[in-house]
């Protein structure tokens, strides 16, 4: 039999290509169409609240948050993103009335300071750390690390300790304090130009980190997350919980507090897209975030579009069993872009990226209901 030549080969050589073609194709429509469902794009929010919340006029991006011990007042980071070149700061949100007042916290005046996430560390001898994550510049981040101190009248006072960088500050979005100068900090992207952080998230690429510092030394410490988000450290110190925002979830971690280490350990499924996570004094978890991806970038490049929220807590019941409800949800009517929720003993205060504006609330743990 003649040998086939080349010539003959070439429809079954289409063929195939068409196939390979198509077959990518329709992968890539399901991955897409995928990626539109997990960011909640059909979701829609309808008015909750499990209490009763006034809107406080507050300074622009109050984007993070932290309760003070003993619960009489809040630490405020403000940073308007709108404006990135406008300098932020700090702000004391009085919580021995309700709706509070916001008093600003003096700062170094050579400091050039665009706030995102903090977080306080508490020492047995009362003494109060407050760790900030500082976009000085586009790829320039630091944390800066004060000594947070109040007066007899309740007003605040910083002694800045130090700044601290390292090229493992990507691009720093949450971060959770660990002890007087040692933390964990979530990197949200890979590093990179603009644009590749833009494909990241269309293509939900796992490149965020965790890093941590222990007061001399950066390393990483947990990668491959996709959007990593908020972070919190246990009241034991044992347990590390990061949130991935395009994952919908928070990831667990077991915890070395010796060495910083961190052993991934569980996750857990949420219906939201988690910015913050933030723990009481009881233990319970309390998330904000962002139901609709994509009405949140709306948001971002249009501060008149609404962008809805929601307020998980999560806890142990009586069985030692997860539970997650939710307490707050809104589909940008009150606050859109809720991005950190802070409780005490009932009371809850929201935080958003954009808006100049909380929300302080008196919850009815009785109305709370599960989360779907």
């Amino acid at each position: 039999m003649p040998p086939r030549s080349r010539r003959a080969d070439r429809p079954a050589q289409r063929r195939l290509m068409r196939f390979w073609w198509r077959f990518i194709l329709v992968a890539l429509i399901a991955y897409l169409g995928y990626t539109i469902w997990l960011g909640g794009a059909y979701r829609d929010v309808e008015p909750f609240v499990a209490g009763q919340c006034i809107a406080v006029a507050a300074p622009p991006g109050p984007e993070d948050m932290a309760i003070l011990p003993g619960g009489h007042a809040a630490i405020v980071s403000s940073q308007d993103r709108r404006d990135r070149m406008a300098q932020g700061g700090l702000y004391l949100y009085d919580m021995t009335s309700r709706p509070g007042r916001f008093t600003p916290i003096p700062l170094p005046p050579s400091l050039p300071f665009h706030p995102h996430g903090m977080s306080l560390f508490a020492t047995a001898d009362g003494q109060i750390f407050l760790h900030v994550i500082n976009h000085r510049a586009s790829d320039r981040h630091t944390v800066e690390i004060f000594l947070l101190q109040l007066a007899a009248d309740g007003t605040p006072t910083l002694r800045h300790r130090g700044s601290v960088s390292s090229d493992l500050f990507v691009h720093p979005n949450g971060i959770a304090a660990a002890g007087p100068e040692s933390f964990y900090l979530t990197n949200d992207r890979g590093s990179g130009p603009r644009w590749m952080h833009m494909v990241e998230n269309l293509l939900q690429l796992s490149r965020s980190t965790v890093v941590y510092h222990d007061g001399r030394f950066a390393r990483l410490v947990a990668e491959d997350i996709a959007f990593a988000n908020g972070i919190e450290v246990s009241a034991d110190g044992g347990t590390l919980l990061t949130a991935s925002t395009l994952w919908r979830m928070l990831l667990a971690y077991a915890r070395d507090p010796a060495s910083g280490m961190l052993v991934r350990t569980g996750s857990l499924s949420l219906p939201l897209g988690p910015d913050n996570v933030r723990r009481d004094s009881d233990g319970d978890l309390w998330i904000a975030g962002h139901p609709n991806a994509f009405a949140f970038i709306g948001h971002a490049m249009d501060a008149d579009k609404e962008s809805p929220s929601t307020v998980l807590r999560a806890g142990r019941d009586s069985r030692g069993v997860m539970r997650v409800q939710e307490v707050f949800a809104d589909p940008g009517s009150l606050l859109s872009g809720a991005s950190v929720a802070v409780h005490h003993q009932g009371r809850l205060l929201i935080g958003a990226v954009f808006q100049p504006t909380i929300l302080d609330c008196q919850l009815e743990p009785e109305r709370f209901r599960d989360a779907g």
